[in-house]
């Protein structure tokens, strides 16, 4: 059973769990004080409006037009061609799900899909008020022989040896509590910047519940215990990123600490 400050802090997700784990403050910043960001990264408006276009394009919007919509909300030159940049990936991915979707006999497209699950893994409404874990899918495909594939498309540098099946293990645990009858889990990470997708090996439901449920759960007590002592710092190379930098002390002191200077003897 979760812990009383686990369940404080719930409804859980993926990047509100890896934020505690970071930096408590940022944690209270954004969940406790629930403060707006006061400013938004230039990298975190990119990778959203790239998603945009992914999820406009699988839903049936023409590239181009949903290119056009989407460039036009970035605020300056320099974000537009970053954004340019990225989106030449696009058109090859997507004939790559066309390929893939004509292969494979498809039950059911998921874009953006919701789920949530309860402390007991029962699954609820995504906004319910006893909704414990959550998270939205970017992609996945439920296909006619009960297998089930999730992608994430990831806008940042790849992360060579990194585990896909840790990093979507969330959404496995998510999947296989409101699909009960998929029998094998397909995890992928869909690298934009470098045109690949990287896929696990398949994973059967007996390994979500002995190894990616314990995973996960303890994941979420190791969070509840990071932020149970209040909003302390844990400054780092991250802070540089952090839309919450100029409100925090120690990002303050951490970019700007002071020179001694110190003049030759004559």
């Amino acid at each position: 059973m979760p812990s009383t400050r686990a369940l404080i802090h719930a409804p859980w997700s993926a990047s509100k769990v890896s934020t505690a784990l970071r930096c408590p403050r940022l944690f209270h910043f954004k969940y406790v004080e629930k403060i707006k960001e006061p400013e938004v990264m230039p990298e975190a408006r990119i990778g959203k409006a790239v998603h945009k276009v992914l999820e406009l394009v699988l839903m049936g919007t023409p590239l181009d037009e949903a290119l056009t919509t989407v460039r036009a909300e970035l605020p300056t030159d320099s974000e537009q061609r970053r954004f340019d940049h990225l989106g030449t990936a696009i058109p090859s991915f997507v004939a790559r799900v066309g390929q893939f979707r004509r292969r494979r006999r498809v039950a059911r497209q998921l874009v953006e899909y919701s789920l949530a699950v309860r402390e007991d893994l029962s699954v609820t409404q995504f906004y319910s008020g006893d909704a414990y874990y959550r998270g939205v899918l970017d992609l996945g495909y439920l296909f006619e022989d009960d297998a089930l594939a999730l992608l994430d498309h990831k806008t940042g540098v790849r992360l060579p040896g990194s585990s896909i099946v840790d990093q979507l293990e969330g959404y496995g645990v998510l999947a296989a509590a409101a699909f009960r009858h998929v029998k094998t889990f397909w995890f992928g990470i869909h690298w934009i910047a470098e045109r690949a997708v990287e896929w696990s090996a398949p994973v059967k439901p007996s390994v979500v519940l002995d190894r990616l449920v314990p995973d996960l759960l303890d994941n979420i007590e190791a969070a509840a215990l990071a932020v149970s002592d209040g909003p302390r710092p844990n400054p780092g190379p991250y802070c540089d990123r952090c839309s919450y930098r100029d409100r925090c002390p120690a990002s303050k002191e951490l970019r700007y600490e002071p020179v001694e200077y110190y003049e030759d003897d004559e």
